[in-house]
């Protein structure tokens, strides 16, 4: 399960640990070079939660703090900077890979909802969410309207895992819905019964004024 200290779908502590030390030794890894599946694997995506990885493995020293093992809040930000630094590259060049690792996240960007998770390569994620879920969306929609964003790396059980995700989002839609349907339905017989009322009473009246 992804956390600050592991934000990745499949690798072990261990794992992770042993990609960003290659990837903080830079140039000075000769043996074994990151590749670019591997940084997606990482989930460390974005400056947030790359350091939180960095103070959750490292610790970050307090001012008054005489932990001298932990990393200064200057070497917390320059370790974070250099490790996203030798990332990004890598994690732009993985988002180009034909691999069933990757997930994307397919949005209709109308809504901005996300209609789905899928493998494979950018195109082929939005095509295949197109073809099992395009019917459910409002009319006028095309596979043009269709944005991915990648979000990692884990193949389809992941990316099932986080569709299951989408189905509690999607329940209290429902309910939203059947809620306000609620709602609309009692403001309906409200004026129904207004519109009885005042079309009994205009009869009651001309009643009246006819027989005067």
């Amino acid at each position: 399960m992804p956390s600050e200290r592991n934000p990745s779908h499949v690798l072990t502590n261990a794992q992770l640990d042993d990609i960003v030390d290659r990837l903080l030794r830079g140039k000075y890894e000769k043996h074994r070079p990151v590749e670019p599946i591997e940084a997606a694997r990482t989930g460390l995506l974005g400056a947030g939660n790359i350091r939180s990885y960095v103070v959750a493995r490292w610790g970050e020293r307090s001012r008054w703090s005489s932990n001298t093992d932990a990393l200064s809040a200057a070497g917390v930000t320059m370790r974070s900077n250099k490790l996203a630094e030798r990332l990004q590259p890598l994690i732009q060049r993985a988002q180009h890979l034909e691999n069933e690792e990757l997930i994307w996240r397919v949005y209709d960007t109308r809504s901005y909802d996300t209609l789905c998770y899928a493998v494979g390569s950018r195109e082929s994620a939005k095509n295949w969410s197109w073809t099992l879920f395009g019917w459910i969306l409002p009319e006028g929609s095309s596979i043009e309207r269709l944005r991915s964003d990648f979000v990692g790396a884990g193949g389809a059980i992941v990316a099932s895992s986080m569709n299951m995700t989408l189905v509690g989002n999607f329940n209290e839609r429902i309910k939203e819905h059947e809620d306000r349907a609620k709602r609309e339905l009692a403001s309906a017989e409200r004026l129904r019964a207004a519109v009885d009322s005042v079309t009994g009473a205009a009869a009651h009246l001309a009643s009246g004024a006819t027989v005067g």
